[in-house]
């Protein structure tokens, strides 16, 4: 990650992002978070922002339950689908906290997720 010369600002270039090791959440779907949570409580970090990756024809195995805060998706590559229906490239999506949903994908894709309240 590079930070500007200007305080409050943090930038991931997409190169300095190809560096991030992936985490792998599910078969074929893996995490690059770029912001990890500091609970005071001192519990374990939990990831804020990550690129959430699927490769062609994986998903998640169990639900995804958003209980500790919503969650923005935004789809930047390929067509993610779930109960809902299909959410192609250029798509904002927004799970409140609370909501489930089982994410797949057929052709693959790559997501930004942004988990507000961590």
């Amino acid at each position: 990650m590079t930070t500007l010369a200007r305080p409050g600002f943090q930038v991931v270039e997409s190169e300095t992002r190809g560096r991030i090791e992936p985490i792998e959440l599910y078969p074929g779907v893996t995490a690059q978070v770029v912001d990890w949570t500091d609970p005071a409580d001192g519990s374990d970090p939990l990831p804020r922002e990550a690129y959430v990756r699927f490769a062609p024809g994986s998903g998640y195995t169990e639900p995804d339950h958003h209980g500790d805060s919503s969650e923005i998706v935004v789809v930047l590559e390929g067509e993610l689908q779930d109960e809902g229906g299909s959410y192609p490239v250029g798509t904002r999506i927004r799970g409140a906290k609370g909501s489930t949903h089982t994410p797949r994908s057929e052709q693959g894709c790559l997501l930004y997720v942004f988990f507000p309240q961590r």
